[in-house]
């Protein structure tokens, strides 16, 4: 059964449903009250017509003139309405006189039942078409009254002597009721249709009120406050009216407020879906977790903690195919840190260093790598949106759904130091055009918080760079070494491998410095540590150990591949021509070759081993490399 809503309907249901109810209560009580006074009257009637007839029999009994009595009887029934009367001799005269015409023929159990009891009795017979009301009262023999019963009959004080049984018909009574009934109902029925209609029309401007504010509220739960409510009611109800165009014209304006307040917070106007309260809501919530992102980057150690925590931040917003490029401003080259390919997954920016080069750039041109000026965002510092113009960018990898607008992209760049640092890289299709839409405001927003966060980063990044760095030749210094030998030595440990350390000295290099100076000195150092670091790996780790030596870490080698690759590198520095202002010179290298964990379990003991096998190498002649073994210890610690 569907439900009311309209409380207009619903008042007056009730109304009505009160109206019928009482109506039916009080015609009812009339009803009872009718029925139990014309009962009570009828049988004050019967009662005293019930002693007038007794009175007069006995009359007639003492004045002899008896056989008047159906004549009196006649006349009293039609006088007083009977529609029977039955005189009745007790057992106690019968038996005294004996019975006569007429009399002791009794009709009803009603009647054998008052002369055997001698009480009172009465009877209501009623259906459809008639109304009979019996009553049998009794008269018994007494010595107190006027008439002597005593004198006349042999009974006793108390006994039964007969009976006046009287039959009304009341059918008369009960239409005149009804018919009275009836009016009354009429005119019930009159004077309640006259007050619903009255309620109807006093009633009529609330519901309406309570319509228009059902229908503001709506508005209000779908962000709309436009809906004002006009009533001519100047009670109460005008004040709820007012109330509540007071409360949407507050509402309106404090939550253009906030916008504004927010746009102005984040640099730029959220796009609006046209729902105020959820808008601001989102907007709301969208704040309290840019400032939680925020306090937790702020406390992050470094810049790929940083990247990885807006990577999160970008696919929370269901956001799944993006790259994050960092911009290499001294090389002007560009290189992924955060990639995901449709055929490749997601690259995240803490496994870059595992990923093929190759595999680094998804979405754009080889080119950039090796012109960061190729990429739009990076060249001119601003957005770069493919929705309005699918070529605007011409590095972007362009295939057939790109080209016919199936799949688009919006790059954002990111500032450092004055100059583009970064670059984020959203890219989506067609289908989830509105959803990523929406998302890029509040991408925006997190990138805009990021900024200051990954500019301080990438200073202290290259400052701890530069303190772990030797400014002359560009390889690591001692600082450097004694923070990564832990890790070296776990990894080479972890991995079963060796890990090959050489301890290089160039030869007579106090002599240059002597005869020509320090800085064909230092030319002469800073070109052996360049032939050096490209005669090894990019993984392995080249430190300047201290004025002219230099240490070479082989990450990951086979045990006896150490003295391969210093060979190689003393023959390449032999060979190589090291030109200065007033001419050229040649130099060679001696180098100490030691193996661990083969030749020690500890690593800075490898290290004596290989500057002790170094110093051998220079005693023995120079220009020479030198392997490690235990003929070559006397002592019994290091």
């Amino acid at each position: 059964m569907r439900k009311v809503k309209s409380i207009k309907t619903k008042i007056l249901i009730r109304i009505v449903l009160s109206f019928i109810l009482l109506s039916i209560i009080m015609q009812g009580i009339v009803f009872l009250s009718f029925r139990s006074f014309s009962l009570e009257s009828t049988k004050e009637k019967a009662l005293t017509v019930a002693e007038l007839i007794r009175d007069t029999i006995t009359s007639f009994m003492i004045l002899g003139v008896y056989d008047r009595r159906d004549i009196f009887i006649d006349r009293i029934k039609s006088a007083h309405g009977l529609k029977d009367v039955n005189i009745l001799r007790g057992a106690t005269v019968i038996n005294q006189f004996g019975g006569q015409k007429n009399i002791n023929h009794i009709k009803t159990s009603l009647e054998a039942e008052v002369l055997q009891t001698g009480k009172i009795n009465a009877s209501l017979n009623e259906d459809l078409a008639r109304v009979e009301y019996s009553l049998v009262i009794p008269y018994k023999a007494t010595a107190n009254e006027s008439v002597k019963c005593l004198n006349c009959h042999s009974a006793k004080d108390g006994d039964v002597l007969g009976a006046v049984s009287l039959v009304m018909d009341l059918s008369a009574q009960r239409q005149k009721g009804i018919s009275s009934v009836s009016y009354m109902l009429i005119v019930s029925l009159v004077f309640s249709i006259g007050t619903l209609y009255m309620i109807y029309v006093f009633f009529k401007p609330y519901t309406s009120l309570f319509q228009k504010l059902n229908h503001g509220f709506q508005k209000v739960e779908d962000g709309d406050f436009s809906e004002k409510i006009i009533v001519n009611l100047i009670d109460e109800a005008g004040d709820v009216a007012g109330g509540f165009n007071a409360m949407t014209d507050n509402l309106s304006k404090t939550l253009s407020a906030v916008s504004n307040k927010v746009s102005l917070l984040i640099g730029h106007r959220m796009e609006e879906s046209g729902n105020a309260l959820k808008d601001t809501a989102r907007t709301v919530d969208m704040l309290v977790k840019i400032y939680k992102y925020k306090r937790t980057i702020e406390k992050d150690s470094r810049k790929n903690e940083v990247f990885m925590r807006l990577e999160q931040t970008i696919e929370e917003m269901g956001i799944d195919k993006y790259s994050i490029y960092e911009v290499d401003s001294q090389k002007n080259t560009i290189q992924s840190i955060s990639v995901s390919c449709p055929n490749e997954g997601t690259l995240k920016s803490m496994e870059r260093e595992q990923v093929n080069t190759d595999s680094e750039v998804c979405w754009c041109n080889m080119a950039i790598k090796s012109n960061a000026d190729e990429c739009r965002a990076k060249r001119t510092g601003n957005f770069v949106d493919s929705r309005d113009f699918p070529l605007i960018c011409p590095s972007f990898a362009y295939t057939r759904e790109s080209l016919t607008g199936q799949l688009n992209y919006f790059c954002i760049p990111i500032f450092i130091g004055g100059q583009v640092g970064d670059v984020v890289q959203i890219i989506y299709d067609r289908a989830e055009s509105d959803s990523v839409r929406d998302a890029i405001p509040y991408v925006k927003s997190f990138i805009q918080e990021s900024d200051s966060v990954i500019e301080a980063k990438t200073f202290m990044e290259l400052l701890r760079k530069q303190s772990l760095v030797d400014a002359l030749t560009g390889l690591y210094n001692r600082r450097f070494l004694d923070e990564i030998y832990l890790k070296i030595c776990s990894q080479t440990l972890r991995r079963n491998t060796v890990l090959g350390i050489l301890m290089i000295d160039i030869d007579f290099f106090k002599q240059v410095n002597d005869t020509y100076g320090h800085d064909v000195g230092d030319k002469v150092l800073e070109k052996i540590s360049s032939i050096i670091k490209n005669s090894v790996r990019d993984a392995d780790i080249v430190v300047r150990y201290g004025g002219e030596e230099i240490i070479a870490l082989l990450v990951d080698v086979t045990e006896g591949r150490s003295l391969d690759v210093a060979e190689k590198m003393r023959q390449r520095i032999q060979e190589e021509t090291i030109e200065f202002p007033g001419g050229v010179l040649k130099k060679t290298i001696s180098i100490g070759v030691s193996e661990y964990p083969n030749n020690a379990d500890k690593f800075w003991q490898c290290v004596k081993y290989a500057d002790t096998v170094l110093y051998k190498a220079k005693e023995d002649g120079r220009n020479r490399v030198y392997v490690f073994n235990r003929d070559m210890w006397d002592k019994v610690e290091y």
